[in-house]
């Protein structure tokens, strides 16, 4: 039976409610459960959803040019499925598995989320958010 991939989900939701998805493919080479893998990401992630994407190395969502009213760095995690889909991890070469994916989503959540590690010009407009 061929191993199938996981297929990692996610989107940016600005305060106005617009929306931007995300897709990682990591192979699962150790044949993790979805339901394990899904229990191991929510344990790390903020209140069991939002992550700063750049903070885990996967493609950060944000609109072009950022809103002062509507932006944040947040990143919001929606579900972990099976795929027959081709690994897909684009910054990464070689692709990463599911394992590694989720010990560096734990090594964020130890570290802390960090709402500095954003692109630039997201993070100046948080910086002038908590100036003003």
């Amino acid at each position: 039976m061929k191993q199938k991939n996981i297929s990692f989900n996610y989107m940016y939701r600005d305060a106005s409610n617009y929306k931007r998805h995300g897709q990682v493919v990591f192979a699962n080479q150790r044949s993790i459960p979805v339901g394990e893998i899904e229990k191991k990401i929510r344990a790390a992630l903020s209140d069991g959803k939002y992550f700063i994407a750049r903070q885990v190395d996967i493609t950060e969502c944000f609109f072009g040019t950022p809103d002062k009213q509507d932006d944040h760095p947040w990143h919001e995690f929606c579900n972990v499925r099976e795929t027959k889909q081709p690994a897909f991890d684009p910054k990464h070469e070689p692709n990463r598995d599911i394992a590694e994916f989720i010990e560096s989503v734990e090594k964020a959540s130890r570290d802390g989320w960090d709402e500095t590690k954003v692109r630039e010009d997201i993070a100046e407009v948080l910086q002038k958010q908590t100036t003003n």
